[in-house]
């Protein structure tokens, strides 16, 4: 297989701190780079899939293995590795900002959305919060069509990739919010990413813990263990003892450095995959394409086995269609030939639509992280740093709550029914495999709304007021679309999620923001004071009509995107088989949020570690037959080749 990469800083990659070893690769005196002629594997992306991937692929030193990341190796200053920074400090440097299309069914306007763009992607920008979602998430995976991806095949998985710890008994914790009792057999002990709980918890989560058992939704005390549904504190991605981001960077990466079988590229993008014409499979090569404003000559790398995207929900599926994988009435608006005609590439796609109204706690002893400035800061900067406690060790979220939509109303079935008959309100390039998989979709979610054990939507709380709200089992759909054919005239695609294209997602909304009215009456919240922000006040919320429209402007990313690559049968509109083997290819496969079939009520971070984990669970050469345990004959009659036997 070939494809195209190109620098994108003029002759220069990152420096690797002091961690640097012999295996990062620097461009010549002469601007070219000394890459072997031929590797095993080349993974395209350093997030969370990629840095797994490669981590797990190069554990057999006789495979050789290039991992390649459009971005840097953060600098683990304090805005990046401090968990009370979430949220308040802005890592810019590490993320890149994308033009969201104009939301037709909400204001009409455009939005913006960011993601990660460094070794470790998202993770080393995003919340660190360590949600899996519920068992009948992943169940309704393998009922549409993906044997091996239900909850009790992944478990496996959640576990292997995480090192969960409880929380410390020191004064700081002893009075905890709520109790933690993880069940038995749930959780990992000695996976590469750490999972934990902060050193300090700010008095405001006893309130909104207490406010919402008022209002009825029970305590969770392991929203892991399959049923995440109730009012929890919940775990974050953060290492216990020195309390600081624990990311797939340092879990992943950080400690495989002196693996000489590793090789990796930093601030060098992949701009396609390249392939012989009128062939349905992929060769074993790979080409560095110069960039033309760049001092940088093209490089054509060897693939011997496989490669691997992981670039993420939005730019694995634009990489595919710039390299003839996709519709081919899009691919030929580009001026692309069609390699392989995939009409799911680029569509599915699906997020969290959420709201964060901030509801500001005015009672006069209110300590929020707002508070946190000047000398105040110094000292609070000081304790973390001596001691590993204190209010820098608390994430910007820590409580939450998951209600189940028969908790926060008396119409379920009626919302039910609405959601069976509303109008299917799909992209207008959706062909009849699409159209399929969507009534196949459908058919889970409103399962899934119907159950107690998946929630309807997710209520996030922090310490200075903000009540976000998200829908968790959304049934809109958007579309990722390549602009040109030119991947550097696509640092921004086409991204139309199509917030509430599907009615229901923002009714989901408009229960939340009612939930949050009550939710504020009540007597322990109540005694913080908290001042609504405009539109969303006490008798706003009691006009539905009005509450809606201000809504309507505020409903953002939830930064959960997914779906764009997805693992569902091909007459389904499905891009990747259950091997996460793109259809009509022997040797590419993606890794990333894109191969999701249905976004889980959860943050997804956990969920990826485990599709990267299960992906290649032992190294291939030790065991060939593990990577792949599913075939397929689908359309093209072509039997599904993940696993290289020489």
């Amino acid at each position: 297989m070939r494809f195209g990469i190109t620098s994108a800083a003029a002759l220069a990659a990152s420096f690797l701190l002091s961690l640097a070893s012999g295996v990062q690769i620097f461009p010549n005196s002469n601007g070219t780079l000394s890459l072997k002629d031929r590797y095993d594997y080349i993974v395209v992306g350093a997030g969370i899939g990629g840095l797994v991937v490669a981590n797990r692929l190069s554990e057999d030193p006789s495979v050789s293995v290039l991992l390649i990341e459009a971005g840097d190796v953060d600098d683990r200053a304090e805005d990046v590795s401090v968990p009370g920074n979430v949220g308040l400090e802005d890592p810019r440097r590490y993320e890149i900002k994308l033009d969201v299309a104009a939301q037709e069914f909400l204001d009409g306007k455009a939005r913006v959305m960011s993601q990660g763009k460094a070794v470790g992607g998202s993770t080393i920008i995003n919340g660190l919060v360590w949600t899996r979602g519920s068992a009948a998430n992943f169940d309704a995976w393998e009922r549409l069509g993906n044997p091996g991806w239900g909850w009790s095949n992944l478990l496996i998985y959640f576990k292997k990739s995480e090192k969960y710890s409880m929380p410390s008994n020191n004064g700081s914790t002893r009075d905890f919010p709520i109790p933690i009792h993880p069940v038995t057999g749930k959780h990992g002990d000695k996976g590469p990413v750490e999972v934990g709980y902060p050193n300090y918890y700010y008095n405001q989560y006893f309130n909104f813990l207490k406010g919402i058992q008022d209002l009825g939704i029970p305590i969770n005390e392991d929203p892991n263990s399959g049923n995440a549904t109730g009012a929890t504190v919940i775990p974050s991605s953060m290492m216990a003892n020195n309390q600081s981001r624990s990311d797939a960077r340092t879990a992943y990466f950080d400690p495989v450095l002196e693996r000489l079988n590793l090789h990796f590229l930093t601030n060098y993008t992949v701009t396609r995959i390249l392939h012989n014409d009128n062939s349905a499979t992929f060769l074993n090569s790979t080409y560095i394409h110069g960039a033309p404003s760049l001092d940088i000559t093209g490089i054509e790398v060897k693939c011997g086995r496989e490669v691997i995207l992981a670039a993420g929900a939005i730019f694995s599926p634009v990489l595919l269609q710039i390299s003839g994988i996709g519709p081919p009435k899009l691919l030929r608006s580009l001026g692309v030939d069609v390699a392989v005609n995939l009409p799911g590439v680029g569509s599915n796609l699906q997020d969290h639509p959420t709201l964060q109204p901030v509801y500001e706690y005015t009672a006069p002893d209110v300590f929020s992280a707002w508070d946190i400035v000047g000398s105040t800061r110094d000292a609070v900067r000081q304790e973390y740093f001596a001691s590993r406690t204190g209010p820098w060790t608390a994430p910007m979220v820590n409580a939450i709550a998951l209600p189940a939509l028969d908790w926060v109303t008396d119409h379920v079935q009626d919302i039910l029914d609405e959601a069976v008959n509303a109008t299917i309100n799909l992209p207008p390039a959706y062909d009849k495999t699409l159209r399929a998989g969507y009534v196949a979709q459908k058919t889970e979610l409103i399962s899934l709304l119907a159950r107690t054990d998946t929630p309807a939507y997710e209520v996030m709380s922090t310490s200075w007021g903000q009540l976000a709200v998200s829908t968790m089992q959304p049934l809109s759909r958007g579309t990722v679309v390549a602009k040109s054919s030119s991947f550097f005239e696509n640092s921004s695609p086409i991204i139309d999620p199509r917030f509430c294209s599907h009615p229901i997602d923002c009714k989901m909304l408009l229960l939340g923001l009612k939930f949050n009215d009550r939710l504020i009456q009540t007597p322990r919240m109540a005694a913080l004071r908290p001042v609504p922000p405009p539109g969303f006040g006490i008798e706003d919320a009691a006009n539905l009509t009005e509450l809606n429209e201000v809504m309507r402007t505020m409903i953002t990313s939830g930064f959960h995107s997914s779906g764009t690559t997805s693992m569902l049968p091909r007459h389904l509109g499905g891009v990747v088989d259950p091997s996460l083997r793109v259809y009509g290819t022997r040797n590419l496969r993606v890794v990333d949020a894109g191969v999701i079939p249905l976004v889980p009520a959860a943050h997804i971070q956990a969920a990826l570690y485990a599709i990267a984990e299960k992906v290649f669970p032992v190294t291939p050469t030790r065991n060939p037959y593990a990577v792949l345990e599913y075939e397929s004959t689908d359309d093209d009659g072509e039997i599904g080749c993940g696993h290289y036997q020489g």
